[in-house]
């Protein structure tokens, strides 16, 4: 089954920057997301676009992660609790608010020199209910081939039998019950595309062992179109609030183990945008097929 992988955070810090591109080169994680307000991008492009086209036949999906939380250099943060009740309660300034996102668009295109493959949110701040639609009505007038758009994280935590194997549900459910379905209807409602589950929310308190495991039981709850989110640092400067979590998860990322891991459950690590191109082929060719007997009669 394919799974699409993807790291976050790319340009907040050298040991993101680090890790990301030794696993894009080694096939390991199949997206990137960049924040582009970070700052070692877009310094940091030219080693992401030469690991990104490292192996044409697989293929790395590389997307803005908007932020609206992080504190960056020039940039006052915002906790994310507040973020949560200002979009909640539609007290967001939508200009401002469209002019933040064009301007993290801007960053990424001009250091990346190309539309972003894929769009999502730094502590899915993407889903919330004002946030979604002023980013969908944004990238709706920046992009408007729907044939090129970028594909969007939705954060649907798994649901039915698969939702009782899931690892720290309490947590996925949260992000999930934060917008990720409505992002998701809305979405499809205006012709965009996004993968299927959301994979990879755990309390980063874990050692390698512990988070092995994790990923073993996120491998085997994996279905085709979901992607699972990482956070891999080959080292962290000690601002970096999850700073040892990402070294942990670098160690199991980079490990001759995870081959194995992956092979027993029967995954591939793929791009989401070479399975969504697949599937609208493949549905483009059933509908033909299905208008075939009509045009003969």
């Amino acid at each position: 089954r394919p799974l699409a992988v993807c790291v976050d955070d790319y340009g907040l810090h050298a040991g993101i920057d680090e890790a990301s591109v030794q696993l894009a080169r080694a096939g390991r994680v199949s997206a990137v997301s960049v924040m582009s307000d970070g700052p070692t991008w877009p310094a940091s492009a030219e080693a992401l676009r030469q690991a990104a086209r490292a192996t044409p036949a697989r293929p790395v999906d590389v997307g803005l992660h908007l932020n609206l939380t992080e504190p960056l250099p020039g940039l006052a943060g915002e906790p994310l609790q507040r973020v949560i009740l200002r979009a909640g309660l539609h007290l967001f300034d939508a200009r401002a608010l469209r002019d933040r996102i064009e301007r993290q668009l801007d960053r990424f295109e001009s250091g990346w020199g190309a539309a972003p493959d894929h769009v999502d949110g730094h502590q899915h701040v993407h889903q919330l209910p004002q946030v979604r639609r002023v980013l969908l009505d944004t990238l709706e007038a920046r992009y408007p081939d729907a044939t090129r758009r970028p594909w969007l994280r939705a954060s649907r935590a798994p649901g039915g039998a698969a939702r009782s194997d899931l690892p720290l549900r309490r947590k996925a459910d949260v992000i999930s019950w934060l917008g990720a379905t409505a992002l998701q209807r809305e979405a499809t409602r205006r012709g965009w595309q996004s993968n299927g589950h959301l994979l990879g929310v755990y309390g980063f308190d874990t050692g390698a062992d512990g988070y092995r495991q994790l990923l073993r039981r996120w491998f085997a709850l994996a279905q085709a179109g979901d992607l699972l989110m990482c956070h891999p640092a080959c080292h962290a400067p000690a601002t970096d609030v999850i700073g040892r979590a990402r070294q942990v998860e670098w160690a199991v990322w980079q490990a001759d183990t995870l081959d194995d891991d992956l092979a027993q459950a029967g995954l591939c690590i793929t791009a989401l945008s070479s399975v969504l191109a697949a599937r609208s082929s493949s549905a483009a060719s059933g509908a033909a097929r299905a208008a075939a007997p009509a045009r003969r009669s």
